[in-house]
């Protein structure tokens, strides 16, 4: 997302990226309001330590935006694949 706003108001995102992810090690799941949308407003990502128990790890945050709100932990994230894509989110060739 950048500074600049577009003729309806909004800020103008550039980079458009369909990219496909895979959690390994999942543990502390929860998950509320699945629906048939499931959009979300953003994806937090945090490394973080413990005293006790494999470390680093990371606590993701899917934040809702229609649907589901999903939050875990997981000790490794590999990005499988990354496209760019059009503003609509149709893969650019």
């Amino acid at each position: 997302m950048t500074n600049d706003i577009d003729q309806k108001g909004f800020y103008v995102s550039t980079k458009h990226t369909l990219t496909t992810m895979k959690f390994y090690d999942v543990d502390n799941f929860r998950m509320e309001g699945f629906n048939h949308q499931n959009a979300i407003f953003g994806l937090g990502i945090e490394q973080k330590t413990r005293a006790e128990g494999p470390t680093p790890y990371f606590a993701v945050d899917f934040e809702p935006s229609f649907g589901i709100d999903l939050k875990f932990t997981c000790l490794r994230i590999e990005i499988v694949d990354a496209l760019s894509c059009d503003a609509e989110g149709s893969p650019i060739p």
